[in-house]
């Protein structure tokens, strides 16, 4: 559910009102459109998950949309579709690390994009650190900050930074973003958004 642009006193509505909103706005008042694409992009943001922001694409791809934020909107959507389930993930090195090299006995690797001061992190770690240890997943934790981070790591979890280039391949505008890998094949098996999804996955562990 979500807030509705220009009203904050009305009910949170749903993402497909959401968008019907700035359609409605479309036809109205330009500036008001082009603000309601910038108002909801944030919003989309803030939620964390990736899929939300492919859908202002109708509006980003819109030559009569003002919108500030229009080209970050294209270019974040091309970034999240730089990495798909099936394909290769993209080898990286960072200092001494580099993934390709990253050996388990386990069938899959689950890479973590995360912050420390992030809501949604701190929430999906919480139950993350202690589901990974029962079923024995390896977690590689890619951290996109200088944060000081205030978790501490199983054995099983591998922590290291990742920089802007990192982020760029695999299209990483928020966080947390996951991703489960095949340990020996490191095609991209999953791309789940939550812990219920990784769940989901078991089977592949």
């Amino acid at each position: 559910m979500f807030p509705v642009f220009d009203n904050n006193k009305a009910r949170y509505i749903s993402l497909e009102n959401a968008l019907n909103r700035i359609r409605e706005l479309k036809s109205i008042s330009p500036i008001k459109y082009g603000e309601a694409v910038d108002y909801y992009f944030i919003k989309f943001i803030q939620r964390g998950k990736n899929n939300l922001i492919k859908k202002l694409e109708e509006f980003s791809l819109d030559p009569s949309c003002p919108a500030k934020n229009k080209v970050k909107i294209n270019e974040l959507i091309q970034r999240t579709q730089t990495v798909q389930i099936g394909e290769k993930a993209p080898d990286f090195k960072v200092e001494d690390f580099r993934l390709s090299n990253f050996k388990t006995e386990k069938s899959s690797i689950l890479l973590l994009f995360y912050s420390p001061s992030c809501f949604h992190c701190t929430e999906l770690l919480i139950d993350l650190i202690p589901y990974s240890e029962k079923e024995n997943l390896p977690v590689l934790a890619l951290q996109i900050d200088e944060e000081i981070n205030p978790f501490v790591f199983p054995k099983n979890w591998k922590s290291v930074k990742a920089n802007a280039e990192i982020r760029k391949i695999y299209g990483v505008i928020s966080t947390p973003s996951l991703f489960l890998l095949n340990s020996k094949s490191r095609r991209i098996s999953a791309i789940p958004e939550n812990l219920s999804e990784i769940k989901k996955s078991e089977h592949l562990f």
